[in-house]
């Protein structure tokens, strides 16, 4: 299904987000975003893309990317993960606005328009952190994401089950921090607080699958090797822009969903558009039956964004415009 659209001109801006708060994991302390918009125009439409690239994950560099989408044309999309996702999003949305459908329709002519989603937490007090929890609670997110391997991880997770309950989900998110051992062991310590999933505790996920009582969800290991990461792991976490577009996500949803493992869309931490084109994956993937909560509500961490995100999450659901494209 790759995008076929003869563009009058192809557009790139570089943008810089702000982050409200600062945003720690075990690797670093995020802060701002930086990428570029895309904008095709063509036949008085424009479509919309995103690169927002983050190596730690596996993307190429800010640099890389920039002089990747310099050199782009519609007849050859970019060869690096975050410079195609934002041109080919940028096709795709047009494609979809051509046809007159909701980008998800195009994807899946049987995608569902709502997309539950889960909180990141991002405070860096306990005080502060049992708050947050306390708010997303209430603003309807059924399922709370907690980053771990950092030194207070059992304590940071106590606190936001004692503020929010039991029967909230929580899950752990480790970016690959612990060794094995290490993995088991936290793990272990964790499980009695009723814990979901947990994404990428080790940098290979060998030897976990089965060994623990909490799943094991593969996130960087997929775009290195989705085969490793389909044996080891219980579910795969979906970003399309690590992934190198939403297409290539969505080949991998449909792979793993074949396998009988669960998906997860989530995003890399960028602006609006990236996250309309991921709640449309999210959207399209649920057409084979319900999945956990995707993790597409990070707009709430930014202080500024790209556009008006119409696709906010509201009582902890996306709901799919009725709009042609993205919806934006």
């Amino acid at each position: 299904m790759a995008p076929r659209a003869v563009a009058s001109s192809l557009e790139v801006r570089p943008y810089r987000l702000r982050l409200l708060q600062p945003l720690r994991t075990s690797h670093t302390t995020y802060q701002t975003r930086e990428g570029f918009l895309v904008l095709a125009h063509e036949g008085g439409l424009t479509g919309r893309g995103e690169a927002a690239p983050l190596p730690e994950l596996g993307t190429e560099t800010l640099e890389q990317c920039g002089k990747e989408l310099r050199r782009a044309s519609f007849d050859h999309l970019p060869s690096t993960p975050a410079a195609r996702h934002a041109v080919e999003l940028a096709l795709l949305d047009l494609r979809a606005q051509r046809a007159g459908v909701p980008l998800a329709m195009l994807l899946d002519p049987w995608a569902r328009r709502e997309v539950p989603v889960s909180a990141l937490l991002s405070a860096q007090t306990m005080p502060e952190l049992a708050r947050e929890a306390q708010r997303a609670a209430a603003e309807g997110f059924a399922t709370l994401k907690l980053k771990v391997g950092l030194d207070d991880d059992f304590a940071r997770a106590a606190v936001v089950r004692d503020a929010v309950g039991p029967r909230m989900k929580l899950r752990l998110d480790a970016n690959g921090a612990w060794s094995r051992e290490l993995a088991l062991r936290r793990l272990s310590e964790l499980a009695p607080l009723g814990i979901e999933l947990c994404e990428q505790p080790t940098e290979d996920l060998l030897g976990l699958r089965g060994e623990t009582e909490v799943p094991i969800a593969a996130d960087e290991l997929l775009a290195r090797d989705r085969s490793a990461a389909f044996e080891r792991a219980d579910m795969v976490v979906l970003k399309p822009m690590v992934l190198g577009g939403v297409l290539a996500a969505l080949e991998l949803g449909r792979e793993a969903l074949r396998r009988g493992l669960k998906v997860i869309v989530t995003t890399s931490l960028e602006g609006a558009i990236g996250r309309a084109g991921a709640a449309h994956l999210a959207a399209a993937l649920l057409a084979d039956g319900p999945q956990p909560s995707a993790g597409l509500a990070t707009g709430r961490l930014l202080a500024d964004d790209l556009c008006p995100d119409l696709l906010a999450p509201r009582s902890g659901l996306i709901r799919i415009p009725d709009a042609a494209g993205l919806g934006l």
